[in-house]
């Protein structure tokens, strides 16, 4: 018995199509983000160190950066899709847990954008700071 010839993908394998594109892009941005958000931590961290005026503020910032840094999440494993369960009666809990990952994810970033906005102008602050002590 053959297969009636089809003249494309069905619209679910469209979308997934889609889906799988998309999510390439965001994985892109998201390592590009990632990597530059790291390189402002390691910037923001020398910058800290100017407040190291003694060997006892010396040693809180180390500490406090210690901390920091202990806390920051480690990158993600990758799973091959042999592991992952591809049972379409789980299908809507799986796009639903994404919906729900997303939407806490664009919290995180808007809270990212306000700290980012906090941080350039105490950076502006500092450099002004520093050139008044300059002249």
């Amino acid at each position: 018995m053959n297969q009636p010839e089809s003249s494309g993908p069905s619209e679910p394998e469209a979308i997934l199509d889609s889906f799988s594109q998309a999510w390439r892009r965001y994985w892109e941005v998201y390592v590009e983000l990632q990597e530059q958000l790291y390189e402002t931590l390691r910037a923001a961290r020398e910058v800290q160190w100017l407040a190291a005026t003694d060997g006892q503020k010396q040693s809180e910032i180390n500490s406090l950066q210690r901390e920091l840094f202990a806390s920051i999440p480690r990158r993600l494993d990758y799973i091959p899709l042999s592991q992952v369960s591809q049972d379409l009666d789980s299908a809507p809990s799986k796009i639903q847990e994404l919906a729900d990952a997303l939407s806490s994810e664009e919290e995180a970033c808007k809270k990212l954008e306000a700290e980012i906005a906090v941080l350039k102008r105490w950076t502006l602050a500092t450099r002004e700071a520093l050139q008044a002590l300059r002249q």
